[in-house]
């Protein structure tokens, strides 16, 4: 028979575990509560919290709704449904996350976010950073292991990391002509202003928002600043490898909306939805299980990005940028050196089983000279003139454990994520380098530095029109491989000019060869 004295321990065992947790893990919101965890010592952690209702049934294809009430205390310690995607196979093997996305858990009802924030052992109040991830506007989700901002937060005090989802392809995209709008940028709307709302809750400072993203994500951030001139949430931008100015590239070719070979309408007779761009087809396409849409949209090829919706996309974008007519807010924007490698090397290993040395080295300096250097210089010389506080950088970086050693990839588009977020370190083939890890750190100090105080930027000279002036800092080159040296605009620009008159032969040779569709 137990005694008295363990039946008073059974008991204070009993009330202690309803007692609610003292490691400022639960956090009470408007829409209910949430249960993260502590992940680390100092690192607390929330996964999948809606920020908008789920877009099925009338609601696809239609901006997001504010997210519906919580019941109960929501359990944020998984990643939640990542939206459906399209999967482009070879750049995904080659990149080693086929695997992974492939088996994440996929839903139409995917419009949730993540938080990772400092334990309240640490100082509160922290400058956010909103992250915006890439794929082309076709795949992508913030259940990445790149993505991670667990070690990014223990790496630096004064700063929460967030990551969402957004719908892509035919979900975010669709191109409809019956309502012309791009909801996948919407979406990144609703995350922002969810954060707005929230984010103080989690110890974060909602006058300190950063929105940072890569790729398509550095092109959704960058376009918020065009669709969003007067906003007063977004304090800083980082784009890495993608500008607002890549709409018209991206879309290069593709018919109109309304056309019976358009992406919509070729979709919506494989389901039998017909071409008749009327509401009765909108309606149909809106009822077929989202799991036979997607089917079609993989067997159709077609490729659904952004469309200038004027509403979030804007077709006469360059003009506005070079009139400034775009919230003038501090900018950090760069590329790296050899953007065009992956995307070759995806084509290449489809087509030919492996890579052509020369002509893939051309097509890749074409490709990156085109789609991601060029529209930077523009973009940050129009953000410098119109006197925004602008940074601009060229990563450099060539690593074992990121390029399997592959001598066809060098400083390839995405390659930096790993770096920016202390993530590299995924290879089960090759050890970081002493480089790898002081560049990381450097990195991710710049990042963090330009999120705390994005008037002050990153801890390297403002960017300079000037052709001969070094303000654009090489990260990760051999004359500092843990950190950064500056070069004058004069020795990566000086093509630009040739390249923007020879456009559309340099894209014309780049479609037949197949490079790039869909993957940025």
């Amino acid at each position: 028979m137990p005694s008295l004295l363990q039946l008073s321990l059974l008991a204070l065992g009993a009330t202690a575990a309803l007692l609610p947790r003292d490691d400022g893990t639960l956090i009470t919101l408007s829409q209910g509560s949430v249960q993260g965890t502590l992940v680390t010592p100092i690192v607390r952690q929330w996964l999948g919290i809606p920020y908008a209702a789920p877009p099925t049934g009338s609601g696809r294809f239609q901006p997001p709704q504010a997210a519906p009430a919580l019941s109960g205390t929501l359990d944020a310690t998984s990643f939640g449904n990542s939206c459906p995607a399209v999967f482009p196979i070879e750049y995904l093997e080659l990149t080693g996350l086929l695997q992974q996305q492939e088996s994440v858990p996929y839903d139409e009802d995917c419009l949730n976010l993540n938080i990772w924030a400092p334990a309240t052992s640490r100082p509160q109040g922290t400058a956010v950073m909103i992250w915006v991830y890439g794929g082309g506007d076709m795949f992508g989700t913030s259940n990445t292991p790149f993505y991670n901002g667990i070690e990014f937060v223990q790496a630096n005090d004064d700063i929460i990391i967030v990551s969402f989802n957004y719908r892509a392809n035919i979900f975010g995209f669709p191109n409809a002509p019956q309502q012309l709008v791009n909801v996948g940028l919407l979406d990144m709307d609703a995350a922002i202003q969810w954060v707005s709302a929230n984010i103080a809750a989690f110890g974060g400072d909602p006058e300190r928002i950063t929105i940072f993203g890569q790729s398509a994500g550095a092109l959704a951030v960058d376009a918020y600043a065009y669709s969003h001139p007067s906003d007063t949430i977004v304090k800083g931008i980082i784009a890495e490898s993608g500008t607002a100015q890549l709409t018209s590239v991206l879309s290069a070719g593709s018919a109109v909306p309304t056309a019976a070979n358009s992406s919509w309408n070729t979709v919506a007779t494989a389901v039998s939805c017909g071409g008749a761009n009327d509401a009765a087809q909108l309606s149909c396409m809106q009822a077929v299980p989202w799991q036979t849409l997607l089917s079609a949209v993989t067997a159709s090829a077609k490729s659904f990005t952004p469309y200038p919706d004027g509403q979030t996309i804007f077709s006469d974008v360059s003009s506005r940028s070079s009139k400034g007519q775009f919230l003038k807010v501090p900018l950090l924007m760069g590329t790296t050196a050899n953007e065009g490698d992956i995307f070759v090397l995806a084509y290449e290993e489809s087509s030919f089983g492996g890579s052509i040395p020369v002509l893939g080295t051309v097509l890749s300096d074409a490709f990156t000279e085109l789609v991601f250097t060029c529209p930077a210089s523009k973009s940050t010389n129009d953000r410098a003139a119109h006197g925004v506080s602008t940074w601009r950088y060229r990563y450099e970086g060539v690593y074992p454990d990121l390029t399997d050693e592959n001598p066809a990839l060098r400083a390839y588009h995405a390659s930096e994520i790993g770096l920016v977020f202390g993530t590299y370190n995924v290879s089960t083939l090759f050890p970081p380098t002493a480089g790898e890890i002081a560049l990381s750190a450097y990195m991710q100090s710049a990042w963090a530095s330009f999120a705390r105080s994005p008037s002050t930027g990153p801890g390297w000279a403002k960017y300079s029109t000037a052709l001969l002036t070094s303000t654009i800092a090489e990260l990760g080159n051999n004359k500092n491989p843990g950190g950064a040296t500056l070069a004058p605009p004069l020795e990566f620009d000086v093509g630009c000019g040739v390249v923007n008159v020879l456009e559309p032969y340099v894209l014309q040779l780049l479609s037949i060869f197949g490079v790039g569709g869909g993957l940025l």
